[in-house]
């Protein structure tokens, strides 16, 4: 009886559990945003989103996702790079440069 109870009391908690530690934008949406960014610059037949990360929430860095491009290209900061995008679970993202 008390394994039965422990196996109840665990298929409600775990659920609860993993969708508390789920990110506020999902993965399609944050790829949306980055392919906008590329679209709008006409970047889109030149440069591809290679690899996204979600990076949990850590000391004095908030949760986000990391998409890097195919490739890198000369950023607006003359002598760095672009290498992606840092987009943050309001949507709002800062470019990536090396």
């Amino acid at each position: 009886m008390k394994s039965l109870f422990a196996i109840a009391l665990l298929s409600l908690v775990l659920p609860t559990l993993v969708l508390a530690n789920a990110p506020a934008l999902l993965a399609p949406q944050a790829a949306a945003i980055a392919q906008k960014d590329l679209d709008d610059r006409g970047l889109q037949t030149q440069v591809f989103i290679a690899d996204m990360r979600y990076k949990k929430k850590s000391f004095g860095e908030q949760a986000h996702w990391e998409v890097l491009w195919s490739d890198s290209f000369p950023a607006q900061t003359e002598g760095r790079n672009e290498i992606g995008l840092k987009i943050f679970m309001d949507g709002n993202y800062t470019r990536s440069v090396r």
